[in-house]
């Protein structure tokens, strides 16, 4: 069933496999837009975070700011997403700790959320605001991603 679900590494590519993107580009751009609309049916959260292996280091899930996430799009696009800053909105405080968040994107997804807007940061950072059922905005300042397609959703 779509929803929310919390994943460990070790399924998805190794670091240095990745090529990730750390701004987005005009061309980029555009084309993430056209996404705009599209419905989330499945977001993968990920227990240990992609800094935190690469520093060797771990954070207490309790105080976690940043969060690296699989979000499923309805149109079979995925985005990889790591150093995830989530905002109610943009004068709000972080969202913080792995169980608040898994609950909150539980709730997203399964108030039909969807992507509402592509937008860039003031360094050209991918920022994807959602909006759920209610109409209320969560905003997701992305530190690196990539997008790729998918045929199935995960098991979770």
């Amino acid at each position: 069933m779509p929803g929310a679900g919390k994943r460990q590494r070790g399924a998805r590519n190794e670091p240095t496999d990745l090529p990730l993107n750390t701004t987005v580009d005009d061309e980029t751009y555009d084309d993430l837009s056209e996404l705009a609309g599209q419905r989330v049916v499945y977001v993968a959260l990920w227990e240990d975070s992609l800094a935190d292996a690469l520093a060797e280091s771990t954070t207490d899930p309790a105080q976690q700011v940043t969060f690296d996430l699989d979000l499923y799009l309805d149109d079979g696009v995925y985005f990889e997403l790591y150093g995830v800053i989530c905002f109610d909105d943009l004068d709000s405080d972080p969202w913080q700790g792995q169980a608040a968040a898994q609950a909150r994107f539980a709730a997203l997804v399964g108030g039909q959320a969807h992507l509402a807007e592509v937008a860039v940061d003031e360094e050209d950072g991918l920022v994807l605001v959602l909006e759920g059922g209610d109409g209320a905005p969560v905003f997701l300042a992305v530190g690196a991603w990539l997008a790729d397609e998918w045929d199935e959703l995960p098991e979770g």
